[in-house]
């Protein structure tokens, strides 16, 4: 992919015209950022803390400038004001975190079969029903002859008193509806009381409203405006003495809405595990009607209070509801109103979406017709589910966020506003519509006009090849930072970049093609202290390859190491002990089992709070923050991780095993081979006749000590002669793995 589709993508892939799936999942690299989630904790402060990195990382990553120094002040070095900086936070504050649907081909073309058959089997249940239905329609008449065409007549109940357990607050409203606000994070139970002067009440009608002011606008308080009532229940006090109570028994309901497995009755039926739920039909009112045992009230009055809980997950309560009651005949309550309407339409004028209406609530009172729809019913809660990954994602705020600058960086502290703007020492940003967002800064970044990100990317993949860039500072190119060393070689790649397309492997091409590339590692002696840091480029770098590099070169040698590319990260062995350093011990280290302990590692599970040790210790940066330029040191601790690490250990004994099993020869040609396998050359004669005294003097003494024999092969048993020369070949080895040579790149 060329480079400057690849920034576009990883900073606005959502708001790329029909934006693809790998587009949007781009977005993901916004997401690595820290979170908390801990009881107590102002979301607020770290959604602008994550805003923050955001905007930090794409000015350190894409501009190769300290930015995140003009959050709290003006920059002190650079011409960067912290309107500018704000400028740039404006782009990433109109984002929202959002997961979306990533399944995997693998994943995505099971369920796709699975589905498919599923969808066959699926239809012919359908067609049992519908050929039933023709049977049915023969009894309707009968059927409809015995319905009561007069409906109940609903008194509106005026709430004198409510609360929610969840901290939730209640607005009353014209029509004596309850519209909810406030705290939706929990789990909710609402009490509701009001007053009625009736007697003789037979029933209950809640009626579930939408409003502009909920989520999609309701009638419920989940994302999807939707809710889960799992009980409704009523008591009835005198209204001049609580202490006198009427029970009320809940006998029956029925909806005008119901989503699959989340019935009416499910609210006041303690045997099903549900609750009343409407499905996907944000927007829109719902009627739930609940008949009872004939209560005969108190003469001055009676007070009902009713109790609403919504315990089947956070945030799924009822957003704006009202209460009714009636005293009509109970065989009025049992019709549904949209029934009731059809069947005093005259059957001659009914349209086939009525017919067939009025035909499904037929059909619920026949028993062949109930089991045909049992059967469905349970078919379908075997579907098969869509594949479960994700992609942690951003994507642009449903709400678009005011932006200001923040005081000292305090978002507490909001100051004047700002508009989403490119720092002003730049060219000026051409947005595409009335406001610039994250695909106008994208497209901005890697615009030839601006001086920077091809400078900046050429220079980087220098650093990469040579180990010094051309800008030593690769992690600033303000003022601060170090001039180039070849400024003209600089400007010619980065325009050589452009021109061919951002081709990184054009740009990698040109560079390992070269002369200077091509030059020997090794130090001039003229060179010493005319150019140690080989700034002037007289030879080739020669360096330690970086940490998880090193990890799989002890792996490809020992033929341990899965190349396998993508997947799930793993935990290779960790170090006794480790986890016991975690807080409170409270970390779980699965190790992985199979071709999955040996996956390169760049796939470790980067835990914060215990980090891989080998890769700290060979200088492998914290995955909490950007790091645009590695450092690299040379310490004991390195040879003693080398040498002694589990992972290393067993790398070394598969090495062994190899140069013992597959290699050929007398003990000097296997170490010759040895010798090519890790080092790519051969030993000269010193290093062949030293390594050739050791294995024999390790031969010796692990045929003195079997138990330490056995510990080093990883054998448990064989003769003692075949085991000794295996250990041997283990401390050999040991021996080419941990030389400098063997983990630098020359």
């Amino acid at each position: 992919m060329p480079y400057d589709q690849f920034a576009i993508e990883q900073i606005a892939g959502d708001l790329m015209p029909n934006a693809t799936l790998d587009q949007r999942v781009a977005t993901g690299f916004h997401r690595n950022t820290l979170t908390n989630t801990e009881g107590g904790v102002d979301q607020e402060q770290f959604r602008v803390e994550a805003v923050v990195d955001r905007t930090n990382t794409t000015g350190s990553v894409l501009l190769g400038l300290t930015v995140g120094c003009a959050q709290c002040h003006d920059h002190k070095y650079d011409p960067i004001s912290q309107r500018d900086y704000y400028g740039l936070f404006a782009f990433f504050n109109n984002s929202d975190e959002k997961n979306v649907p990533a399944a995997l081909d693998p994943e995505l073309d099971a369920y796709k079969k699975a589905k498919a058959d599923f969808d066959a089997q699926l239809a012919k249940f359908r067609q049992d029903i519908e050929a039933y239905k023709t049977e049915l329609a023969k009894s309707l008449p009968e059927f409809e002859a015995k319905q009561p065409l007069t409906g109940p007549e609903w008194t509106p109940l005026d709430p004198v008193g409510f609360l929610s357990a969840g901290g939730a607050a209640f607005a009353k409203q014209e029509d004596g509806s309850l519209l909810v606000s406030g705290n939706s994070s929990l789990k909710d139970r609402y009490m509701v009381a009001a007053n009625a002067k009736l007697t003789g009440v037979t029933g209950f009608r809640l009626e579930a409203v939408a409003d502009p002011s909920l989520p999609k606008s309701g009638p419920g308080r989940a994302p999807d405006g939707n809710f889960v009532l799992t009980e409704f229940s009523v008591t009835a006090a005198q209204m001049t003495d609580p202490n006198l109570t009427q029970p009320v028994t809940i006998t029956g309901a029925w909806a005008d809405r119901e989503q699959p497995d989340f019935p009416v009755s499910a609210a006041f039926d303690t045997k099903q595990d549900t609750g009343w739920a409407v499905g996907h039909t944000a927007g829109t009112n719902s009627v739930a009607v609940f008949q009872c045992d004939r209560i005969p009230g108190f003469s001055d009055g009676a007070t009902f209070t009713f109790t609403l809980n919504h315990q089947y997950q956070s945030q799924f309560a009822l957003g704006r509801f009202r209460l009714l009651v009636t005293t009509s005949q109970p065989e009025t309550l049992s019709l549904p109103d949209d029934v009731r309407a059809i069947l005093k339409t005259p059957a001659a004028q009914r349209t086939d979406e009525q017919k067939n209406a009025l035909l499904d609530y037929y059909g619920k009172f026949d028993p062949k017709m109930r089991e045909l729809r049992a059967a469905l019913i349970g078919y379908q809660r075997g579907e098969p589910k869509p594949p479960a990954t994700i992609a942690q994602t951003i994507a642009a705020a449903v709400t678009p966020r005011v932006t200001r600058i923040l005081t000292r960086g305090d978002f507490l502290r909001p100051a004047e506003e700002v508009q989403a703007s490119a720092p002003t020492i730049f060219a000026a940003l051409k947005p595409r519509g009335e406001a610039p967002d994250r695909l106008d800064l994208a497209r901005w970044i890697v615009d030839p006009s601006n001086p920077l990100t091809a400078r900046v990317e050429v220079n980087r993949v220098w650093e990469h090849i040579f180990d010094r860039g051309l800008v030593y500072t690769s992690n600033d190119w303000g003022t601060r930072g170090e001039k180039p060393s070849h400024p003209e070689l600089l400007d010619w790649l980065a325009s050589e970049f452009m021109a061919k397309g951002w081709s990184q492997k054009e740009l990698i091409r040109t560079i390992v093609t070269s002369a200077t590339y091509r030059q020997t590692s090794r130090t001039r002696e003229d060179l010493r202290e005319v150019d140690p840091l080989n700034i002037l480029l007289a030879r080739q770098g020669r360096f330690r390859v970086e940490a998880e590099i090193t990890r799989d070169l002890f792996m490809t040698v020992s033929n341990l190491l899965n190349p396998a590319v993508g997947g799930s990260s793993v935990r290779p062995v960790l170090p006794a002990g480790v986890t016991d350093l975690s807080y409170a011990g409270s970390v779980q280290w699965p190790t992985s089992n199979g071709a999955d302990r040996y996956r390169r590692g760049m796939y470790i599970f980067f835990q914060r709070t215990i980090p891989f040790p080998s890769l700290m210790t060979f200088d492998c940066p914290d995955s909490n923050v950007a790091c645009v330029r590695r450092t690299r040191s040379n310490t004991p601790l390195q040879a003693l991780t080398a040498l002694n690490d589990p992972v290393f250990f067993e790398c070394a004994q598969a090495f062994g095993k190899r140069i013992d099993n597959t290699l050929t020869g007398e003990t000097p040609e296997r170490i010759q081979q040895a010798f090519r396998v890790a080092l790519g050359r051969d030993p000269s004669t010193s290093e062949l006749d030293t390594l050739a005294r050791l294995v024999e003097d390790q031969r010796v003494n692990y045929g003195k000590d079997p138990e330490a024999c056995k510990k080093l092969s990883g054998e448990t048993e064989g003769d003692p002669a075949v085991l000794a020369r295996k250990a041997a070949y283990v401390s050999l080895a040991r021996v080419l793995m941990n030389l400098d040579e063997f983990m630098t790149r020359e």
